[in-house]
């Protein structure tokens, strides 16, 4: 399961995108970022940078819990845990341009 921490700006919403896309069963966490929350310590132990969105994945590498911010981070994460959105030959990609 992942947890999502976040609101609705636009770098969460890609995740929101991307989990439904993908079909990974998620719950989310929101994070009031206009009332400061991000800057609460539980969030800044996820993200020090105090930035949504943030996920925890429980079936991580190893099958560890995996935390991980940025919305970029994750949107690749994502599609490498699943095989799926990105090519497996990264070289092709770029020889089509």
């Amino acid at each position: 399961m992942i947890e999502l921490y976040g609101m609705g700006s636009p770098n969460v919403v890609k995740i929101y995108i991307a989990l439904e896309e993908l079909g990974l069963p998620y719950t989310v966490q929101p994070v009031d970022v206009f009332s400061g929350k991000q800057f609460d310590a539980e969030f800044l132990k996820m993200n020090p940078v105090a930035k949504v969105p943030v996920i925890v994945d429980s079936e991580g590498p190893g099958g560890k819990p995996f935390t991980l911010f940025e919305s970029g981070a994750i949107l690749l994460y994502l599609a490498e845990k699943t095989g799926r959105l990105m090519s497996a030959d990264r070289a092709a990609k770029y020889e089509a341009i």
